[in-house]
């Protein structure tokens, strides 16, 4: 009888250490949580909202809000974060300096929300000759910085360029030392509201500042279902959004440490693009995305602004994640 037992009692914790086991094995892909990166921008704020209204599992998701573009830029190329926003200029950026990554979705375009703002006595773009301007260099403010150019003949001999990251922006317009400075919202608002003069924003611009959701291509695969869910909560906080406009402003405006009312503003100046629109946009071949990267690399190459990309564009869209986020 004692033999029976001691027998039964192995034969239990055997079946209890393969049980364990295969638990074990079918979590790998969500032991380490899902890191997910964005610089304060209106659309972008969806992921955090999801967050704060329990859509997204903690242990499984891992939100940071990085203070500027090039903080997130500089994440994602070093493998800090696993699924970033980035302006589509970014992404073609990051690819001609051979990082591999997957467009996802795209979010928005920026409609007036990137602006160039100067102080109240320079009237004109004219009146920037010998002036100081801050702008971000990685980010999509060096496309509105060289319309600028185009249209004035300034040049980077005649006006003085100043490096001046996203959460920089408010301190340098405080200053005596910076004249004007090109920014994104919610930034934008909170310089008009300390009475800056709006010259051109990214309406002026002859292809848009589109905003994609990107994955690192060495992980996309493996995390596929834990990156289609975050999309779909994404797009379904976006909905809590719409229905409950006053309530998700105010907790976003909390977190942001911004008014309620700056942020309303601010969203009037972007152009949200829903999950099947976003499907839409990436589906084809070629897809209407890959044609608009074609044409802001073009664009980008022939200003020196980008390197050389040896990547087909068509390598970096996937519809995959976005099918899964929307129809599963």
């Amino acid at each position: 009888m004692l033999v029976m037992n001691l027998f039964v009692n192995k034969v239990y914790r055997l079946i209890l250490l393969v049980c364990l086991f295969v638990s074990l094995l079918s979590c790998t892909p969500y032991q380490k949580p899902l890191t997910i990166g964005a610089a304060p921008w209106p659309n972008f704020e969806f992921a955090f909202l999801a967050n704060e209204l329990g859509y997204l599992n903690k242990n499984q998701y891992s939100l940071l809000e990085l203070t500027s573009s090039t903080s997130v830029i500089q994440a994602f190329q070093t493998g800090k974060l696993d699924v970033a926003f980035l302006s589509l200029d970014q992404v073609l950026t990051l690819v001609a300096l051979g990082l591999d990554l997957k467009i996802i979705s795209v979010v928005d375009n920026s409609y007036g929300g990137d602006a160039l703002m100067a102080k109240p006595e320079i009237k004109s773009l004219q009146d920037l000759k010998w002036s100081a301007i801050g702008y971000e260099n990685k980010a999509a403010g060096a496309l509105l910085l060289d319309e600028v150019f185009n249209l004035t003949g300034l040049n980077n001999q005649t006006v003085q360029l100043h490096e001046v990251k996203q959460n920089e922006i408010k301190g340098a317009y405080l200053q005596n030392n910076i004249d004007a400075l090109i920014v994104r919202e919610p930034v934008k608002q909170q310089l008009l509201a300390l009475g800056a003069r709006e010259l051109i924003n990214s309406k002026s611009l002859s292809l848009p500042i589109t905003n994609v959701m990107v994955a690192r291509g060495d992980i996309y695969q493996e995390k596929e279902g834990q990156i289609a869910n975050f999309v779909r909560q994404f797009y379904r906080a976006h909905m809590f959004y719409k229905k409950n406009t006053e309530d998700a402003l105010t907790a976003m405006s909390v977190r942001l440490q911004l008014y309620p009312y700056f942020l309303k503003q601010a969203f009037l100046n972007t152009r949200f693009i829903d999950s099947k629109q976003s499907l839409m946009r990436l589906s084809g071949s070629p897809s209407n995305i890959q044609l608009q990267a074609e044409r802001l690399s073009k664009l980008m190459s022939e200003k020196h602004m980008l390197g050389q990309i040896h990547t087909d564009l068509s390598s970096l869209i996937t519809t995959r994640i976005l099918e899964r986020a929307i129809y599963e």
